[in-house]
């Protein structure tokens, strides 16, 4: 027998004799993944020591995809959602085995034919792509659902974000200038436009929206502009579409 296995079946054995009266953790003496059931007769109490003792020992005794699962097991009692489960201390040569074989399993399970970039796979058709792109559009975009939008929205609410750098913007406006951008040299085809003005038509803003937009402006002044035409101040916002060259009194256009 080996002593590991030997080792192991003493502890489990020691456990069905005796009763813990302080903090306990159960474990399988088979475990689950390997085929044992969740019943009395293969569960023992075991002190948090013996528990992580007892796991570390499985993974020197079996052999195989069964030792690739408790390899698995003994990474995953070292970790909650805190990080940490265990706060006792393992040796460095026991930590370096354990993520070296954990490390080759992981590269085992994506190698050749099982690496989802292996070869001609079914999202790189045509119809992959379609069926990818309908799984995170809509409804299925958990991001977009109406409830995820809402938490999202309270998340965020009262909260200032701090003013971006200005040496940051001008990067970002540069990278995004002349060639640079993807319109360059390009213009919206026709059915395009169309496309666009039938989903802006008939679009309403909620009252929020438009109480917002007005609390943003109200009290601050805008520019304003002369029309040399109409003799006019223009807020400049407007005077390029309405005056200047475009003008109504200009009767030199």
């Amino acid at each position: 027998m080996n002593k590991y296995k030997k080792w192991y079946e003493q502890i489990v054995q020691r456990a069905k004799d005796r009763v813990l009266n302080g903090y306990y953790e159960r474990h399988h003496i088979l475990p689950r993944s390997l085929g044992g059931l969740d019943i009395p007769e293969n569960i023992v109490c075991l002190t948090a020591r013996e528990h992580f003792i007892c796991h570390w020992l499985l993974t020197k005794f079996t052999v195989g995809e069964e030792r690739d699962k408790m390899i698995y097991a003994l990474r995953m009692m070292r970790t909650n959602n805190s990080g940490q489960r265990y706060t006792s201390k393992i040796t460095a040569r026991v930590y370096e085995n354990l993520k070296t074989d954990y490390s080759e399993i992981q590269r085992q399970r994506i190698l050749g034919e099982n690496n989802p970039m292996y070869g001609k796979k079914f999202y790189r058709s045509e119809e992959g792509r379609i069926k990818q792109a309908q799984s995170v559009s809509g409804d299925n975009n958990g991001a977009k659902q109406s409830q995820s939008r809402k938490k999202i929205s309270e998340s965020k609410r009262g909260k200032k974000r701090d003013p971006f750098n200005p040496e940051w913007l001008e990067k970002i406006a540069e990278s995004n200038r002349g060639e640079n951008n993807g319109m360059y040299g390009k213009n919206h085809s026709v059915d395009a436009k169309f496309k666009m003005r039938d989903k802006a038509l008939g679009r309403k803003q909620s009252e929020e929206t438009i109480r917002k937009k007005a609390d943003a402006v109200r009290g601050s002044k805008r520019e304003k502009k002369l029309c040399p035409h109409c003799e006019q101040m223009i807020a400049v916002n407007t005077y390029a579409r309405w005056h200047g060259d475009n003008c109504k009194q200009n009767h030199s256009s």
